[in-house]
């Protein structure tokens, strides 16, 4: 059978493949989870939002970032910008800087999900620039339910010591590898390599839930306790993995 693809269609995914094409040669991504700022904590038994910042280079005059946000309030406008450290320095969120890019307004939908993007200059995210990116409610710019660091402060990072990161790809019904054994506090960020949306859930770990992933996508979980854990993919039966955490 012969599908046509109207020409509004199509109009849209020429980028697309420009975009993908570009990102053959586009650096690694690096991935900042947002913090829940306290007066979105929610009542208990709410789920808190969340959500992640991924970053990734298409070239040396061009940068994409993308929220990945969730747990917001259901089908409500929102904005983003990215921050400035404030003049007090100290931790990044909490330091009240100057605006120095917006991403695009947005609306969660139903289930207060939503995904946007930023396409920007890789010099305007360096130095004092993004130093956070927080998301706001569109009706009241005081509402911050989520924020994200991306760069810390000298004194901040100098008593930081990043937890070693390991990658494992998402292919189409696979996870590669399919089994892990990693030390305790290690990061595992997962890679959309296939063609089909998954996501990557555990019904032991109630905090290893990622939202819906596209070609491309990135999702960063960060094991601290020592076991043994299943993880899966809630759309395709039997597609699932195990990581197995260790003592230091």
């Amino acid at each position: 059978m012969v599908r046509f693809v109207p020409s509004t269609l199509l109009s849209c995914l020429l980028p697309l493949c420009a975009l993908l094409s570009a990102g053959a040669q586009a650096q690694s991504v690096q991935v900042f989870p947002f913090a829940v700022m306290p007066q979105a904590a929610g009542a208990s038994g709410q789920t808190a939002p969340s959500g992640q910042l991924s970053v990734r280079a298409i070239s040396a005059a061009q940068s994409l970032s993308v929220l990945t946000l969730r747990g917001l309030k259901p089908d409500t406008a929102y904005v983003a910008h990215y921050h400035a450290l404030g003049p007090g320095g100290g931790e990044p969120c909490a330091s009240n800087g100057p605006v120095t890019l917006g991403f695009p307004a947005f609306k969660t939908d139903a289930r207060g999900q939503a995904t946007v993007s930023l396409r920007a200059d890789p010099a305007r995210l360096r130095g004092t620039l993004g130093a956070y990116v927080n998301v706001h409610a569109a009706s009241d710019l005081t509402s911050v339910p989520l924020c994200a660091a991306v760069l810390k402060s000298a004194a901040t990072t100098s008593k930081t010591t990043p937890a070693p990161g390991v990658t494992v790809k998402i292919g189409d019904n696979t996870f590669m590898p399919g089994t892990l054994t990693i030390p305790a506090g290690t990061t595992i960020t997962w890679l959309h390599t296939g063609k089909i949306t998954h996501n990557v859930l555990s019904l032991t770990l109630t905090d290893l839930k990622s939202p819906d992933l596209r070609p491309g996508d990135t999702y960063s979980h960060t094991f601290k306790t020592p076991g043994t854990y299943t993880y899966y993919c809630s759309y395709h039966d039997g597609m699932s993995a195990t990581i197995t955490v260790t003592n230091r």
